[in-house]
């Protein structure tokens, strides 16, 4: 993966963090849903998971400084099943975090999802799946930033209930 390729995204994700900080209409009103601490902690650990996934790929000698990463990187880089495993199950559990928000954007970031793993498991051209992880991470961050309510206590889990009620 290209150093500016993993700068583009990273700036990228944070410009759209920006946004909502600095931005009053961000969140984007009506289109806002809420986020609960454990939706927070999905969407976190699921993230961290996929991240671990694409550095066990591009970063080898980065994660293999961490103690205990070998076993994980070769599992990842044999391109079998338990690669796909460690690529849909952290990819299940965001879009799992992510169940309350905007169900178009929910999708957009499942099919994205769809997209990094065919384009990386069927050996196609590095470019295609670079463009799906670029799709697919700018994807996510927009909707953090732009639909995802903070975490407020009792309120989110209020109307996280009345959402779960609703559909």
């Amino acid at each position: 993966m290209p150093p500016l390729f993993s700068i583009a995204l990273i700036a990228t994700a944070v410009a759209l963090f920006a946004t909502r900080l600095t931005l009053r209409a961000v969140p984007l009103g009506s289109r806002e849903r809420a986020f609960t601490y454990v939706d927070l902690a999905l969407v976190t650990i699921g993230t961290l998971g996929l991240v671990l996934h694409c550095g066990a790929m591009f970063y080898r000698s980065t994660l293999a400084a961490v103690p205990g990463s070998a076993g994980y990187i070769t599992a990842v880089n044999q391109m079998g099943t338990a690669s796909i495993v460690l690529y849909i199950v952290p990819a299940a559990v965001v879009l799992i975090g992510l169940r309350r928000q905007q169900p178009v954007v929910v999708t957009l970031l499942g099919l994205s999802f769809i997209a990094v793993g065919v384009t990386m498991y069927n050996h196609g051209p590095l470019n295609t799946h670079l463009t799906a992880i670029f799709i697919s991470g700018v994807v996510l961050a927009a909707t953090l930033a732009l639909f995802a309510s903070r975490p407020n206590t009792a309120k989110a889990g209020r109307e996280a209930t009345r959402s779960v009620r609703r559909q």
